[in-house]
C-alpha cells in the first residue's frame, strides 16, 4: 500500500501549485494596488490637512479687531514673499510625513507609527495666491462685506438707497452753493462806485452786501462753529508708509489670482454693505475706537489728511456743502420764504435806485440764508448730538430771515428734532457717494495703522495678507510611485 501511494498520479499537486501561483500573483497585485491607492489617499489627506494648517495661522489681531481672515505671509518680518508661504507649507508636509515622535509608546511606537509607504515630499509650490489689497482693495472690500452682510437688516439697506436717491435728485453732492454765492457777490460788487442818476443829480453807488455779516462768521472756521469750541482730537499719523501712499509709489505686493467682479448693480449693493462695515469697525467724531491711530477714522477715509483736526475740518466743509445745497433747494421751493427774500431785495434795490440789483440781492440773500441754517445744522449734529433731516420743511426750518439780516443767528432753538439723520448717518451719506477706490485704500491705511499699534505687529502690511492660494504638491516613494495634487484653499 505504501509503495502504491508513492506511485500515485501527481495531477492534484500540479493543480494546487498552479492555483497557488495564480493566487499569489493576484494577492501581490492587490497588495500593490492597495499600496498605490493608499499612497494617493495619504497624499491627498496630507496635502489637504497641511494647506488648512497654513491658513489656520491667520493674523489674530486682524480677525479680532476687524473680523477679517488672512495669513500674514511675511510672518511678522515685514518682508512678504511667496517663498515664505511655500516654506511654511513644506514644513507642515514634512512634519506629517515624519513618522512617530521620539519616545512615544515605547517599543510599540515603532510599529504604531511605522511608515509602510516611505513617502517623501518632492515639491510644494504656491502657484497662485490672492491678497487682501489686490485690485486696489477690491478683495478687502468683498471680505468686509462677507463679514457684515448677515448682521444687517433690510431697513438699513433701504435707508441707504433712499438717501442716495435724494442726494442724486437734488444734486447735494455736486452743487457748489459757495461758488454760486461768490459769483453773485462778484456781480453785486461790480456795481460799487458806479454813477447813477437820481433826478437831476448824480450819485456814486456805495452800499453793503445784504449778507455782509456772513464774512465775520466764516472767519471763525467751520470746526469752531460746528463744535462750539468743544475739544477736538489732535492725533496725527505719518501716512508715508501706509498702503495708499505705497500704492501711489508702486511699492505694494500683488497677488496673481484673478478677482471676480459682479455687475454694476451687485457692486453698488456691495458698496452699501461695505459702508456699513466701515461704520461698525472704525471710529469717528464722538465715536472713537480704543487703540486707534486716529480717533476720526471715517473722516480720514473721506478726506485723507494726516491729522484728526484736518480731517474733521475737511469733512465738515463737505457736509456744509451738502446742507447748503439741501437748504437752498428748500428755500427756492417754499414760496413764502422766497417772496420774503424777494421783498427785502426789492426794497434794497429801490433804496439804491438800481432796480436791476433786485434779482442779485434775492439770490445772495437766499444763498446766505441757506449758509446760516447749514452752520446751525452742523452745530446740532456735532455739539448737541441731535438729528437733522436730509431735506427740511417749514416745521424743521430754524432761522427767520430777520435773524440773518440783523446778524442774530448764533442762537439755538433749545431742542433737537427727533427725526432725521445723526452725524454718523451723514458720514454714511458722504461715504456712499464718495470715490470707492479712495475710501477703500484709506480704510486699509487705518487697518495697517491700528494693527501696528499692537504688540509684535509694528511691521504689519495689509498687502502681505493672503486670503486664497493654489498649491502644486507632489510626493515620491522608494518604489518609484509619485502622487501630484493641486490644492486650492481660501477663507
Amino acid at each position: 500500500m505504501i509503495a502504491g501511494r508513492e506511485n500515485a498520479p501527481a495531477y492534484l499537486t500540479m493543480y494546487l501549485a498552479m492555483m497557488l501561483g495564480v493566487m499569489t500573483t493576484l494577492c501581490l497585485a492587490l497588495i500593490e494596488g492597495v499600496r498605490v491607492n493608499t499612497l494617493q489617499l495619504e497624499a491627498a489627506c496630507i496635502a489637504d490637512t497641511c494647506t488648512d494648517n497654513v491658513l489656520a495661522e491667520y493674523h489674530q489681531e486682524l480677525f479680532r479687531r476687524f473680523n477679517l481672515l488672512a495669513v500674514d505671509f511675511s510672518y511678522g518680518s515685514g518682508t512678504a514673499s511667496k517663498e515664505n508661504l511655500e516654506g511654511r507649507l513644506a514644513w507642515y508636509l514634512d512634519m506629517n510625513l515624519g513618522g512617530a515622535p521620539k519616545g512615544s509608546w515605547g517599543n510599540l511606537g515603532s510599529y504604531r507609527y511605522r511608515d509602510f509607504l516611505g513617502m517623501q515630499l518632492e515639491q510644494a509650490n504656491v502657484t497662485t495666491y490672492r491678497l487682501l489689497s489686490d485690485d486696489a482693495g477690491t478683495v478687502f472690500r468683498k471680505k468686509a462685506v462677507e463679514a457684515i452682510r448677515d448682521d444687517l437688516g433690510l431697513a438699513a439697506i433701504q435707508d441707504a438707497v433712499n438717501w442716495m436717491k435724494t442726494v442724486e435728485d437734488y444734486q447735494l453732492d455736486t452743487r457748489d452753493v459757495e461758488a454760486e454765492k461768490a459769483a453773485v457777490d462778484e456781480k453785486i460788487a461790480s456795481y460799487q462806485g458806479k454813477e447813477i442818476k437820481k433826478g437831476k443829480e448824480t450819485a456814486i453807488l456805495k452800499f453793503d452786501n445784504p449778507t455782509v455779516s456772513l464774512d465775520h462768521h466764516k472767519k471763525m472756521g467751520i470746526v469752531w462753529q460746528a463744535t462750539r469750541n468743544h475739544p477736538v482730537s489732535q492725533k496725527k499719523i505719518y501716512p508715508r508708509d501706509l498702503f495708499s501712499q505705497r500704492q501711489k509709489a508702486g511699492k505694494v505686493n500683488q497677488g496673481n489670482l484673478p478677482v471676480k467682479l459682479g455687475n454694476a448693480v451687485q457692486e453698488e449693493s456691495e458698496w452699501i454693505f461695505f459702508v456699513e462695515y466701515l461704520r461698525n469697525y472704525f471710529g469717528y467724531y464722538d465715536g472713537a475706537k480704543k487703540g486707534s491711530a486716529l480717533e476720526y477714522e471715517l473722516e480720514y477715509m473721506l478726506a485723507g489728511k494726516d491729522s484728526d483736526y484736518k480731517n474733521l475740518e475737511a469733512v465738515l466743509l463737505k457736509l456744509l456743502a451738502v446742507r447748503e445745497a439741501a437748504n437752498v433747494a428748500y428755500l427756492y421751493s417754499d414760496q413764502t420764504k422766497y417772496k420774503e427774500a424777494d421783498l427785502v431785495a426789492l426794497a434794497l434795490s429801490a433804496l439804491l435806485g438800481v432796480p436791476e440789483l433786485q434779482e442779485l440781492f434775492t439770490t445772495t440773500i437766499l444763498l446766505g440764508w441757506a449758509y446760516a441754517e447749514s452752520v446751525y445744522d452742523l452745530s446740532v449734529l456735532l455739539y448737541y448730538r441731535g438729528r437733522v433731516p436730509l431735506m427740511k420743511d417749514d416745521h424743521t426750518w430754524h432761522y427767520a430771515l430777520s435773524n440773518i439780516l440783523e446778524d442774530m443767528w448764533d442762537g439755538f432753538a433749545g431742542k433737537t428734532e427727533q427725526e432725521g439723520l445723526t452725524y454718523q448717518e451723514y458720514l454714511k451719506v458722504l461715504l456712499l457717494v464718495a470715490d470707492h477706490e479712495a475710501v477703500t485704500c484709506r480704510a486699509m491705511d487705518m487697518v495697517e495703522a491700528d494693527i501696528r499699534l499692537t504688540t509684535g505687529n509694528k511691521n504689519f502690511r495689509i498687502d502681505a495678507c493672503c486670503t486664497d492660494l493654489k498649491a502644486l504638491i507632489s510626493f515620491t516613494s522608494p518604489r518609484g510611485y509619485r502622487a501630484t495634487l493641486n490644492e486650492e484653499k481660501g477663507y
